[in-house]
């Protein structure tokens, strides 16, 4: 499972927002790692590390985003995310959303659900894509 198709504010790949724990897990295969993002975390995190997947949990266990690096690809419209130069991303994804916010660390969009992350765009924004995340409606405020 390399490629994942973006369907925005409803899941990515296998998985849908709303999706249990156990259905994640199931949806996903392959071994996973239960652990906390951050010390302030409500609920775990799960980590598919052969995937190159993360899933975001809230209160009772369901999915509410969804993380992808390498090995994986985010695909949105047809166009992979991970791995493409930082600046052709934005450039496109701004022509489909004006509203796209740039801050230190990547892109936000939230009329299509998505955050590019890119660490280290202070200093070069051709560098490429080093993560895609995909999230509910309310994920970001």
């Amino acid at each position: 499972m390399s490629d994942m198709l973006i369907r925005p504010y409803e899941g990515i790949g296998p998985i849908r927002f709303g999706m249990q724990r156990a259905e994640v897990r199931a949806a996903l295969g392959g071994p996973f790692r239960e652990f906390k993002k951050t010390a302030n975390s409500v609920t775990p995190t799960d980590a598919f590390p052969t995937l190159g997947v993360h899933v975001y949990y809230k209160l009772p266990g369901s999915c509410e985003a969804v993380e992808v690096a390498s090995p994986a690809q985010a695909l949105l419209f047809g166009r992979e995310l991970v791995g493409s130069p930082f600046q052709l991303i934005y450039d496109w994804l701004r022509e489909l959303d004006v509203d796209a916010k740039l801050d230190d660390t990547g892109l936000t969009s939230l009329r299509f659900g998505v955050g590019i992350y890119v660490p280290t765009i202070k200093n070069d924004l051709g560098v490429p894509v080093e993560a895609v995340i995909v999230f509910e409606r309310g994920y970001y405020p």
